[in-house]
């Protein structure tokens, strides 16, 4: 079932993305600490926005996980040198 609503989702989005492609065809450059990129039609701007925006909620989450795990198996190791002791 949640690989269904997952499919669903992604069509919608995809859907989503595709309609504002075809809405957004206008070539805009972006300016951002004094550099400016080359005349790229905003869709594309948009889309790299989302796919930064992606990977940094990943690396995130990566860490966050990893460092919960660090804990658990660190209250782990000192449960069991309490109970053999």
């Amino acid at each position: 079932m949640v690989k269904f609503i997952n499919l669903i989702l992604f069509i919608i989005f995809i859907a989503a993305v595709l309609i504002f492609t075809a809405e957004n065809p206008e070539r805009v450059s972006v300016k951002f600490l004094g550099f400016e990129s080359i005349k790229l039609p905003i869709s594309v701007i948009v889309f790299f926005s989302v796919i930064i925006g992606i990977l940094i909620a990943l690396i995130y989450h990566f860490y966050t996980v990893y460092k919960i795990k660090k804990e658990l198996r660190s209250e782990n190791s000192e449960k069991k040198t309490n109970s053999a002791g």
